[in-house]
């Protein structure tokens, strides 16, 4: 196979490998927040100046605050064994190995006090789980009492694919690099296992203890959306993070930098990613400071205090202080002086940054996602910072500056049977709105240890019950057309063999919305169901949302009706022929539906695979994003990011021949998890549809610079065509090969020029 290598594509791996793995089956126990009866669970733990245990609290002892509200108790109990019928309240510990940054001599060390944890804490009411991380998630071994199976589990050494302090390592040695990106993959590679171990943990009753095995990593500010998903992931499934330092005696460091900048590359310049500047005012970004307050989301800011930058009012600096970026009104994004990233809304996640969202997230600091992230103690080296945000973030606490591995580990063995489960009924607050949490004891010389905080994330069928979704149902199965017109794109990508997440991309005219005065303020709401449908009429998925939108005036209302309206969402649905129905209505004058056929082909993970093509002419950074990349996280949705840059999928097929068009692809290669990884060529096409002539050929091109050493999924960006190219009816063309002799099937999508 020849494969020329003249042309470079942005591209690096974002997901986990495919699942290897299913889940064991557990009573389900509801999540944290349980909708339907409005109850906030937080377990905390109390001790007293000599480190024990406080166990003869009472509920007066306790007390709650949400946002600096103290709160009215409702349920109260201590959750020691002792107190619970035998076999009925088992403990769940997870030891999760992070080989992608433990060195082997400390690998050795760490498991063998590992298996000494778990000779002398194994049993029917410690149920175990062993998990190794190496760029992928593997469970080595699954819940169980069987002391001999976990110490198997846990012994020996293992290698890693991933590396996220592969740029400290170059850098002690002075060599240029592409380490950066190495270790920004490696870093979000980590975080994302953690999310994804933490979602599977939901199902399992009660309080589960994750010890984190780590030598820890530098977190840069592009991370922190991933790293704000896993405590907000942890704290719904009442998960308690304890890392651990294997390193034993660390000094702290000095002077240390983070982060990944998302260089720029060859084939797809960082100008053509760059947003054009003639945005309509609820598409610009707000401003921002770059010490304290951030460097994006903020309106004004300060500089804060504290040494290791902030955590609210946008992303921060390094060192900056805690940050007290002003977050401004949600009114009109940028213009308003604190839009989520770069456009009102949830910012180029659920809407694309392309209209402003009534999103209380920007209402004020208390409700911002990172609110939930602890800021990092002075005293901790860069790469300790992780460990304490995660800890103190879920309840836990780190063991770190100490070469008693095995004293730590029964340290938290030992705090299993020592909390206290307090509820409260939450205030109301709107979907997507993140809440501090703060308990106190009233009794002197003692410290408490909870959970940081909670996100009111809106479910994926958010009208599910509600009367509207009747209507909407009606209005989707039924034959009449409905007033208002929408255009829609499906690309999907592959997360397992033969399952898909499809990203749905629609554009509905901007006089669809109905706004009324509400409060002072042109008030609209828009509610969309969609629902895919098998060929013989049963429903195979469905999701259901609904938009606010606010607005100062009727002026603003009329710039907003001569735009489109980007919608976005993302659902999972298994291969096989489809159709899209989607309806959606503000108010009765307004009302209109969509439907579009929805193929996902067979996958199987085995083989060379290419994704569908998703086209979009909006990018943007993503340490521009801010809070917005966090608030897509939040709700479990995947954005598509190539080499730090988020694309987002355009509803529409008419382009002007002047946008910046981009495609946004992935490829999956099994092989590349292999010792003799191939060698993958891309191949881009261009076809002139009305003639059938192909007027632009790449040939052969290339990916090694994207792929990461281990990781099947690789996701790559490219230009839609390379100007100029002048306008008509065309369709690109994308097919890969690999040294193996294996190919792909081409994957196309048709567009206009005009």
């Amino acid at each position: 196979m020849k494969i020329r290598g003249g042309m470079v594509l942005a591209g690096i791996a974002l997901e986990c490998a495919l699942a290897q793995t299913q889940p064991a089956a557990y009573p389900s126990s509801g999540p944290v927040i349980k909708t339907e009866s409005r109850l906030v669970l937080v377990d905390t733990v109390v001790t007293d100046k000599k480190g024990k245990y406080v166990r003869d609290l009472t509920a007066k002892d306790i007390r709650v605050w949400e946002d600096n509200k103290e709160q009215a108790i409702k349920s109260f109990s201590f959750e020691a064994e002792a107190t619970a019928p035998a076999g009925k309240h088992a403990r769940y510990l997870v030891l999760f190995f992070d080989n992608s940054t433990i060195s082997l001599p400390n690998q050795v060390y760490a498991r063998r006090a590992a298996v000494k944890f778990i000779e002398d804490n194994a049993g029917p009411d410690r149920l175990m789980a062993v998990v190794n991380f190496g760029g992928t998630l593997q469970v080595t071994q699954n819940f169980t009492a069987g002391v001999e199976r976990l110490k198997q589990a846990a012994s020996g050494v293992r290698f890693s694919s991933v590396n996220p302090n592969a740029e400290a390592e170059v850098a002690s040695i002075g060599a240029p690099s592409l380490a950066r990106s190495q270790s920004a993959f490696g870093v979000r590679s980590v975080l994302l296992a953690l999310r994804m171990l933490a979602k599977d943990l939901a199902a399992i009753p009660g309080r589960k203890s994750l010890i984190f095995l780590t030598e820890g990593f530098p977190l840069g500010d592009d991370d922190r959306p991933e790293l704000t998903a896993v405590i907000d992931a942890c704290n719904k499934a009442n998960v308690a993070i304890y890392p651990i330092d294997v390193r034993g005696l660390v000094a702290p460091a000095v002077g240390a930098s983070s982060g990944f900048s998302g260089a720029g590359n060859s084939f797809l310049r960082l100008a053509s990613f760059t947003p054009s500047t003639s945005l309509a005012f609820w598409q610009r970004p707000g401003g921002g400071g770059t010490t304290g307050g951030g460097t994006t989301g903020g309106g004004t800011t300060s500089p804060g205090s504290g040494s290791r930058g902030g955590v609210v009012g946008g992303v921060t600096t390094r060192p900056g202080g805690v940050g007290t970026g002003n977050p401004g009104s949600v009114n009109a994004g940028g213009a308003r002086g604190g839009s989520i990233g770069s456009g009102g809304g949830t910012t180029g996640g659920r809407y694309g940054g392309s209209s402003v969202n009534q999103n209380t997230l920007g209402v004020n600091a208390s409700r911002q996602p990172r609110v939930i992230v602890p800021t990092f103690p002075p005293s901790s080296s860069a790469n300790q910072d992780v460990m304490y945000a995660l800890a103190a973030g879920t309840g836990g606490f780190v063991i770190s500056n100490t070469n008693g591995l095995l004293e730590g580990l029964q340290k938290i063995g030992n705090e299993q049977n020592e909390y206290y489960m307090v509820s409260y009924t939450p205030l109301e607050s709107a979907e997507g709105s993140c809440h501090t949490l703060k308990v106190k004891v009233d009794r002197p010389g003692v410290t408490v240890r909870a959970r940081s905080g909670y996100c009111n994330t809106k479910p994926v069928d958010w009208l599910a019950g509600k009367p509207m979704e009747k209507e909407l149902e009606a209005l989707v199965a039924g034959s009449a057309p409905g007033s208002a017109t929408a255009s829609i794109s499906l690309p999907y990508f592959y997360t397992s063999a033969n399952t898909a997440r499809v990203s749905v991309a629609m554009e509905i005219p901007g006089n669809a919305f109905n706004f009324e005065k509400v409060k002072g303020k042109q008030h609209s709401e828009m509610n969309l169901l969609g629902i895919a449908y098998k060929p013989d009429g049963s429903l195979a998925a469905r999701f259901s949302d609904t938009v606010k939108l606010d607005f100062e005036n009727k002026k603003e209302v009329e710039e907003f009706h001569g735009k489109p309206f980007h919608y976005e969402n993302q659902f999972e649905i298994a291969a096989g022929q489809y159709t899209l129905k989607v309806g959606f209505t503000s108010g009765r004058q307004s009302v209109g539906k969509v439907a579009a056929p929805l193929a996902v082909d067979p996958f199987d993970a085995r083989q060379l695979a290419i994704s569908t093509l998703a086209v979009g002419k909006k990018v943007v950074r993503v340490d521009q994003i801010g809070m917005g990349m966090d608030a897509a996280l939040l709700e479990d949705r995947t954005p598509l990011v190539v080499k730090g840059l988020q694309i987002t999928p355009s509803g529409a097929s008419r382009f002007k021949t002047t946008d910046p068009t981009v495609l946004y692809l992935e490829l999956y290669e099994p092989l590349l998890s292999g010792q003799n990884p191939p060698t993958i060529g891309l191949q881009v096409r261009v076809v002139d549809r009305k003639t059938g002539s192909v007027v632009q050929d790449t040939g052969l091109v290339s990916v090694a610079d994207h792929i990461m050493a281990g990781h099947p999924v690789v996701p790559i960006g490219l230009k839609l065509y390379s100007p100029p190219l002048a306008a008509g009816s065309y369709r690109t063309e994308v097919s890969a090969k690999d040294s193996a002799g294996r190919s792909t099937a081409i994957r196309s999508v048709d567009y206009e020029l005009e």
